[in-house]
């Protein structure tokens, strides 16, 4: 069984381990990551070259996937907390994320291009779609605001994003979502998206499509690209 390590251990390992990409972070006891990829395909290559690299070392993350955002948690479980199984993983897995996005400098970052953004947009629209209120909710920073299409009232924080998408995955209507057209603005730490999406559900009299117009607010978090402001209402009928 591999050994726990002290906390300089894991101050150390952690410390080395940010030098090449600055977003790995301890929570909650564990090593933890996120990762958005150009599209699917380079996240589902990515998992797939970890997962035999992590059956090697017979040691396996708890890791999730939508669309081109891969999230990872590492822990070894039978000794209780964090090994240098690890960091070793860890390291392994910053190399392949590097070698497939073709990051650059220090920090492993690129400023993000508009094609990027839409892939953050695309990871949301895919959550609420599945109704997934786990990743969904996963999309939001922790400190996010919400002025959701239904809401009455403006919405701070975790619990109540989560509680806004819960109302609305059981409301029984079937919401389901599109992008309409899509306006962005991106940088290193910070990408805005402007525009207009679909939403058609199910109603009493029957199918209903609504129309409203959005801006979200992304930041580079620790844990990765999240939605830092999200605005959402009916877009107004024309006069």
């Amino acid at each position: 069984m591999a050994e726990l390590l002290d906390k300089n251990r894991i101050a150390s390992s952690l410390l080395q381990l940010q030098r090449s990409n600055p977003s790995w972070h301890i929570e909650q006891d564990s090593l933890k990551n996120a990762w958005v990829f150009k599209n699917f395909q380079q996240a589902f290559d990515f998992m797939s070259r970890i997962a035999g690299q992590a059956e090697a070392m017979d040691h396996h993350p708890d890791w999730s996937n939508v669309y081109n955002r891969v999230t990872v948690k590492l822990i070894t479980h039978d000794a209780g907390g964090l090994t240098a199984l690890d960091f070793e993983l860890a390291a392994a897995m910053q190399k392949t994320a590097a070698d497939l996005m073709g990051l650059d400098g220090p920090g492993g970052s690129k400023p993000l291009t508009a094609d990027d953004g839409n892939g953050l947009l695309q990871n949301w629209v895919k959550a609420f779609n599945n109704e997934d209120l786990q990743n969904i909710v996963e999309c939001y920073a922790r400190d996010a605001m919400l002025w959701g299409t239904d809401a009455t009232r403006l919405i701070q924080g975790h619990q109540g994003v989560a509680q806004y998408f819960q109302t609305v995955f059981e409301s029984g209507r079937k919401v389901r979502v599109s992008i309409v057209d899509r306006q962005s603005v991106c940088a290193v730490h910070c990408c805005i998206d402007h525009g207009s999406y679909c939403f058609r559900l199910t109603s009493q009299t029957g199918p209903l499509t609504l129309t409203a117009r959005f801006s979200f607010i992304w930041q580079r978090k620790p844990q990765g690209w999240q939605i830092q402001s999200h605005h959402s209402s009916v877009m107004p009928t024309a006069v």
